[in-house]
């Protein structure tokens, strides 16, 4: 480690220095959004914004691939529990849009917006968590 990293109290470890399943699951959770996005735009008619949600994810697809093939061995174990809880964090996601949504929100939303806004909602938990208990 770098003298003046130790001495600023920074300390690195296997998840700062090479690709992470944190990280990857985070970027799969994007990936996850731009695809839970793209029927709100193809119902609502943008047909450019639809055509660039799918650029993006053929995008995040790439990056996925190649973060992949980077990763440790060890990494690679942690990788389910890291998407079982992303998953999980899109379920909440989705009920406590839906809740908003159908149950508080006076106006009601189509199912494409709640899936939207939902797992972006999601994906908002997992990354926070996530960061959280990398600084423990």
């Amino acid at each position: 480690m770098d003298r003046r990293a130790r001495a600023a109290g920074h300390v690195t470890s296997d998840t700062t220095t090479s690709p992470s399943a944190a990280r990857l699951s985070v970027m799969i959770g994007l990936l996850l959004v731009t695809l839970c996005s793209w029927p709100r735009y193809q119902l609502g008619g943008y047909d450019t914004h639809s055509g660039l949600l799918v650029m993006v994810a053929l995008g995040l697809v790439v990056v996925i691939i190649a973060y992949w093939r980077r990763m440790t061995e060890k990494q690679r174990h942690l990788l389910p529990t890291r998407l079982k809880w992303l998953a999980m964090s899109f379920v909440v996601g989705g009920m406590v849009m839906a809740t908003w949504h159908y149950g508080l929100a006076s106006a009601r939303a189509e199912w494409a917006t709640v899936l939207s806004h939902g797992a972006t909602a999601g994906l908002l938990l997992h990354a926070i968590s996530t960061g959280w208990r990398a600084r423990r």
